[in-house]
């Protein structure tokens, strides 16, 4: 994005007409979008030749709304998962230091243990 509101401005084409489009992105980021739209408005065109402008912009919308709507949906279900492995994690990581401290006290047992051994402890 860029910083203290300068708009970058791209020529673009869409549907063959030319359109002059400003935004906070840059011209490349714009131009690459506008693209983008071309091709969806192209392949909707393709499918439907003699409908309206205006009614191929509305399925253009929609088409991007579906998109749009199925990728946030995706988003949230991805938050989610990740959420879920991240208190697995936790849980798992609280078990291992659990059992570490465990086996550092075990660990420490035996070898006062073994001490007492070498010392003759047991005679």
């Amino acid at each position: 994005m860029l910083e203290n509101n300068n708009y970058d401005k791209a020529e673009v084409k869409i549907l063959g007409e030319c359109y002059t489009i400003k935004g906070d992105e840059s011209s490349k980021y714009i131009a690459e979008l506008a693209a983008y739209v071309d091709e969806e408005l192209k392949e909707i065109k393709e499918y439907n030749p003699s409908v309206a402008k205006s009614r191929l912009m509305i399925l253009g919308m929609m088409n991007f709304a579906n998109k749009l709507y199925k990728s946030n949906a995706e988003y949230e279900n991805l938050k989610k998962e990740n959420n879920k492995i991240k208190r697995d994690y936790e849980q798992l990581l609280e078990k291992y230091n659990t059992i570490k401290k465990e086996y550092q006290d075990l660990e420490e047992e035996y070898n006062e243990f073994l001490e007492l051994i070498e010392e003759g402890g047991f005679d």
